[in-house]
């Protein structure tokens, strides 16, 4: 235990790493809805796709996905409405409409 920044001598009871990174998150605005997608983007995805392809952003509803070679990007597109569903189903409150993709250094 310890006192808060603030100095109002407040104390705080112990918290999980996990308990504290959800908070912190969850005060980005998107209710939490980018760390949904990257908790369960193994299970969405699967390890291989995984491997070559990252959630980087979400914005009215488009995910932005980067992948490390063009060949990714047309995987991810020709799967766009399977992990759209995929997504949803593992995180319902996700309103993902759109997934858009971006080669790595292009």
């Amino acid at each position: 235990m310890g006192f808060d920044s603030d100095s109002r001598g407040r104390w705080f009871e112990p918290r999980s790493l996990n308990d504290v990174l959800k908070r912190i998150i969850g005060d980005f605005g998107d209710s939490g809805a980018m760390y949904a997608i990257h908790e369960h983007w193994n299970e969405a995805v699967g390890s291989t796709i995984a491997q070559h392809c990252s959630p980087r952003r979400l914005l009215d509803g488009e995910l932005l996905i980067e992948v490390d070679h063009p060949g990714w990007a047309t995987e991810i597109q020709y799967l766009e409405q399977v992990l759209i569903t995929k997504l949803a189903q593992l995180h319902p409150k996700l309103e993902l409409r759109q997934i858009k993709v971006q080669v790595k250094g292009s």
